[in-house]
């Protein structure tokens, strides 16, 4: 399932983790053999995933510190323009086509500014402040509101998660995943004007090209499962998106540890025991084992807190996850202590490499607990960092443990995105534990609990 817009409305967006009967599509699949001529064989193995065959994921606003903004000065002649960008050299050769000008006369200062998570790789205040100044014929300083920023910036598209697994006497035998979802948009291209250009040829054609590419380059099972594929389909919903911290991989992933939860549950076995038996490499066995070892995995926990564990690995670099989470107060769950272990080869700054992963474990909370936009006749109801619900201080764990493994290779590996799928599955198999649900609704709590500003 996907989101579609509707008599102009565009819906809340989809999302869930499903699994399914094969080779039927309800919450059930049953494992067993049937032969011409006997009766059926009674099934060997069962797994269950829940009375709720479908639940939403809602889209996310990328929420940085800092609005859309811009200065610029445009004359007849040439442009100059500042802001804060992710892609300069495509908004550079974009104004300049924009304006009419020569390339040479335009010049594109880049600025310090803080993390937007993948909203500045566009430049629409650039582009709208370079046009305002072209039309007044005078230096232009732009900025956007913050209510403007959350209603009509770019947000992480919807996606809808099918997971269909089959297991037989403790071996799993295929796991099949398949993603729905909003367009991301790519049509910044890759930093220069080609591959922009490229990315806006018709639908199927130029942006689907970059959005299967990253799909299936950053996308990867990190378990023997047997027969794996994992496989994208993408709509176009009128929602404006963009590239959102991991990407793909903090839903594909952060899906697929859950459902990894859940055939441990169904196989009878741990769910740590169960990741280490099937994980392909020692190197991704080291970190699972050290955040196991150093967040004493299983030790007894209150009613309504549990442990919850999961790993991740792209970039050439792994990591684990190990969090506990506390739902006695349902108005206000917490994790509330957090083992992290990370492997990217060869670590050069490991202090920012600790910031890294603590600021994955923050995106996750966030996202699977509270940080969410409501889409309400096509436009979101959160206005504010008061509406739009993402971590703050008293919802980080007081006890965050980062463990950087010395190195183990020549060449460093990726750290920016490698943070936030394992946190969100290691949080949502937490919450899971501790109440009992199985969680396919994404964030958790997600009710309206405040009075939208007008629109």
């Amino acid at each position: 399932m996907c989101a579609r817009c509707s008599r102009g409305r565009v819906p809340a967006a989809v999302g869930s983790v499903r699994a399914s009967r094969y080779p039927r599509t309800d919450d059930t699949f049953r494992v067993g053999r049937r032969s011409r001529g006997f009766p059926p064989a009674r099934p060997i193995a069962t797994l269950r995933a829940g009375n709720k065959p479908e639940a939403v994921r809602t889209v996310v606003s990328h929420a940085p510190m800092e609005t859309n903004c811009a200065v610029a000065d445009v004359r007849d002649d040439r442009a100059e323009i500042w802001s804060g960008l992710t892609s300069p050299v495509v908004a550079r050769q974009t104004i300049a086509a924009d304006l009419g000008l020569p390339l040479d006369k335009v010049t594109v200062h880049v600025v310090q500014a803080g993390g937007s998570f993948g909203r500045r790789l566009f430049f629409d205040a650039a582009l709208e402040a370079a046009r305002v100044s072209r039309a007044c014929r005078l230096p232009v300083r732009l900025m956007w509101t913050r209510v403007d920023d959350t209603r009509h910036g770019r947000m992480r598209p919807a996606t809808h998660h099918k997971i269909r697994a089959t297991h037989l006497l403790g071996e799993v035998l295929s796991f099949e995943h398949r993603v729905a979802a909003a367009e991301t948009d790519f049509r910044h291209g890759l930093g220069e004007i080609i591959s922009a250009t490229a990315a806006h040829l018709p639908p199927g054609i130029g942006n689907a090209t970059l959005a299967q590419t990253l799909f299936l380059t950053t996308v990867k099972s990190p378990y023997h499962f047997g027969l794996t594929t994992q496989a994208l389909a993408e709509v176009q919903t009128g929602i404006p998106t963009a590239s959102w911290r991991s990407v793909y991989s903090a839903n594909t992933r952060g899906a697929e540890e859950i459902m990894v939860d859940e055939l441990a549950a169904a196989t009878g076995r741990d769910p740590y025991r169960f990741r280490r038996t099937f994980l392909k490499t020692d190197a991704q066995r080291a970190v699972l084992d050290k955040v196991a070892a150093e967040g004493h995995w299983g030790r007894a926990m209150e009613p309504g807190c549990a442990q919850g564990i999961a790993f991740h690995e792209e970039y050439k670099s792994r990591t684990a996850c190990l969090v506990e989470i506390d739902t006695r107060d349902r108005r206000h769950v917490r994790v509330t202590r957090a083992v992290i272990a990370v492997d990217v080869g060869l670590p050069v700054n490991p202090r920012g490499l600790e910031a890294q992963m603590a600021g994955g474990l923050t995106d996750a909370i966030s996202t699977t607990l509270r940080a969410g936009l409501h889409i309400d006749k096509g436009l979101p109801m959160e206005g504010s960092y008061s509406q739009f619900h993402w971590a703050q201080q008293r919802d980080t764990p007081r006890d965050l443990r980062v463990f950087v493994l010395p190195a183990t290779g020549a060449e460093p590996g990726g750290a920016g995105e490698l943070g936030v799928p394992a946190a969100v599955g290691a949080i949502a198999n937490a919450w899971a534990r501790a109440t009992g649900s199985k969680p396919r609704s994404f964030p958790l709590d997600f009710d309206v609990d405040f009075t939208p500003y007008p629109r």
